[in-house]
C-alpha cells in the first residue's frame, strides 16, 4: 500500500511473504548443492557486497561473486538451515533477517544471516549478505550480559537490592524500565569503542536524572535499566526528563532510541514476592514501548490524574505472560 502525496509515492514498510520465500529457497540451494540457482540470485551490481565469518570475508562486485563461486564449488553442498525468516519491503527495496542451523564438521552450531534486496527488472536480488556466527558472550567478551529485558529483570530478582528509600508511605514501589533500541545494530555501526562511548554517555544520563528526581538506580546492565522511586509523578517526571537529556546529549551523527516502560506495585510483602510481580509488569510495559517513548500502565494512567502531566493516546497491547489484554498509555514528553 502506498500513500500519494503531489507527484510522489511514499510506499511503506510492510511485511514481505515474497522476499521470505525467496531467502528460504536460496539458504535451500545453498545447502542442496544448487550453485547456479545461489548464484542467479545475486546482483550484478559492482557494488553488491557480501561479509562472511571469516575476517577476510568482505567482497565487493565481481570479486564477490567469482570468491563465493569458488567457495561453492569447494564446499559442495552446505548443510544449512533456515528456521526463522522474517522479511520487509519498501518499494524498490527489500531485507530478510535469517536464524539458521550450520552442520559442520565439528558440529552443528547457530548461525545469524541478513540479506538487503533490490528490485531489479521486476525480480528481486540480493544487493548485500552478512553471515555471521551466532556465539554466546561468555565466549565472545568473557563474561554473560543480559540479552532481552526478561533476563534483566532476573538479574534484579536474583539480586534482590534494598529499596527501602523508594517505598511510599502507602507502601508502593513505582518500577522504571529502560532500553535501548536496537542497540546491536548500533554496535556494528559504530564498533566497540564507539558503543563503550554511548554507553557512558548514556548511563550518566540515566544515574544524574534518577538521583534529581528521588530515585534509585536499582540495576544499569547492557543496554537496559531499572530505577524505583517512591512516587509514580517522581517516576513519570524521570522519564520525561531521560529522554529530553539523551536527546541532548546525542546529535544527529550517534541518534540513541531508548524506550521506557513504567509500572506501580504493592510494596507490603517480602521482596522476593514484590519484585517478582511488580518488576515482571513494569518490564512487559517497556517491551511494548517505541524508541522515544515513555509507556505507562493502567495503574499509572490512574494515580497521574491531576498530576499536571499530560497524557497522549492509549492503546490495547498483550503482554508476555499476562492474561488478558492491558491498557497502556503515551506521556506526552512536552
Amino acid at each position: 500500500m502506498s500513500l500519494l502525496i503531489g507527484c510522489r509515492t511514499l510506499q511503506r514498510v510492510q511485511p514481505s511473504e515474497e522476499i521470505r520465500r525467496i531467502i528460504e529457497r536460496w539458504t535451500r540451494a545453498v545447502s542442496e548443492g544448487d550453485h547456479e540457482s545461489a548464484l542467479e540470485r545475486l546482483s550484478a551490481l559492482p557494488d553488491t557486497l557480501i561479509i562472511g565469518n571469516d575476517p577476510n570475508e568482505w567482497w565487493h562486485g565481481e570479486q564477490a561473486r567469482a570468491i563465493w563461486t569458488r567457495q561453492l564449488e569447494e564446499l559442495g553442498s552446505f548443510p544449512v538451515t533456515s528456521y526463522d525468516v522474517e522479511a520487509w519491503e519498501e518499494g524498490t527495496v527489500g531485507w530478510a533477517c535469517v536464524k539458521e542451523t550450520i552442520t559442520a564438521p565439528g558440529g552443528s552450531f547457530d548461525g545469524r544471516s541478513t540479506y538487503v534486496l533490490h528490485l531489479e527488472r521486476g525480480e528481486w536480488k540480493v544487493v548485500h549478505v552478512h553471515w555471521s556466527v551466532a556465539r554466546p558472550n561468555l565466549e565472545f567478551l568473557g563474561r554473560t550480559l543480559p540479552t532481552s529485558l526478561e533476563e534483566l529483570e532476573r538479574s534484579v530478582q536474583h539480586a534482590q537490592p534494598d529499596l527501602s528509600a523508594t517505598v511510599a508511605a502507602d507502601g508502593t514501589v513505582t518500577i522504571v524500565f529502560t532500553d535501548i533500541v536496537e542497540s546491536t545494530v548500533m554496535l556494528e555501526r559504530i564498533g566497540d569503542d564507539g558503543w563503550l562511548d554511548v554507553l557512558r554517555r548514556h548511563n550518566a544520563v540515566i544515574a544524574a536524572a534518577t538521583s534529581a528526581h528521588g530515585g534509585t538506580v536499582v540495576k544499569i546492565q547492557g543496554d537496559g535499566s531499572m530505577l524505583a522511586f517512591p512516587s509514580v509523578r517522581q517516576g513519570v517526571k524521570c522519564a520525561i526528563s531521560i529522554q529530553h537529556e539523551l536527546r541532548r546529549a546525542f546529535d544527529d551523527h550517534s541518534p540513541l532510541q531508548v524506550r521506557i516502560g513504567i509500572h506501580t506495585g504493592d510494596a507490603h510483602h517480602e521482596a522476593a514476592d514484590l519484585y517478582g510481580t511488580t518488576v515482571h509488569y513494569a518490564a512487559r510495559v517497556a517491551s511494548q514501548a517505541r524508541g522515544g517513548e515513555v509507556l505507562v500502565s493502567n495503574v499509572v494512567r490512574e494515580l497521574l490524574s491531576g498530576s499536571g502531566i499530560t497524557l497522549m493516546g492509549s492503546r490495547q497491547a498483550d503482554l508476555k505472560g499476562l492474561d488478558g489484554s492491558h491498557v497502556l498509555t503515551t506521556v506526552d514528553l512536552g
